[in-house]
């Protein structure tokens, strides 16, 4: 007698393609972060490296050179501390995108099992056109 639920190696494999997903989600996120952190890290690079050469070659200025430094790294801090929240809504918009793919892959699943559930034969269809009781299944033959 088959049974109607998953089977053991369904489960498995089931419960191997969502440990994937869900590494792949975590990977993909820890390259975002990686990404952001080296852009903002770069940005701040370069503006420190045009200041701290502003205030090496003119004296006069470097008073508003070195408090808008100290702004900078303020503000690179501020968004390096915005990154790992980020990579987190990252990650749960990726998992939530997964889960809406699976969701509409059993529905179409579904769907197409009471479609060829509901499917009848050409006969079946003539039959019931005409009003008429659809014939009863026959058994299979008895071996005596």
């Amino acid at each position: 007698m088959p049974e109607n639920g998953p089977t053991r190696e369904q489960d498995l494999r089931r419960l191997l393609t969502d440990a994937i997903e869900v590494q792949l989600a975590a990977l993909k996120a820890g390259v975002s972060f990686w990404s952001e952190w080296v852009e903002h890290t770069s940005a701040f690079v370069q503006s420190a490296s045009k200041s701290l050469a502003t205030i090496n070659s003119e004296d006069q200025q470097a008073k508003d050179v070195l408090l808008e430094l100290v702004d900078a790294g303020r503000a690179s801090i501020r968004s390096m501390t915005e990154i790992p929240r980020h990579t987190a809504t990252r990650f749960i918009e990726e998992l939530d995108k997964l889960e809406k793919k699976k969701a509409e892959a059993e529905t179409r699943k579904a769907a197409g099992r009471s479609a060829k559930a509901g499917a009848r034969t050409p006969a079946a269809k003539a039959s019931k056109a005409r009003g008429a009781a659809p014939r009863p299944r026959r058994a299979g033959r008895v071996k005596a």
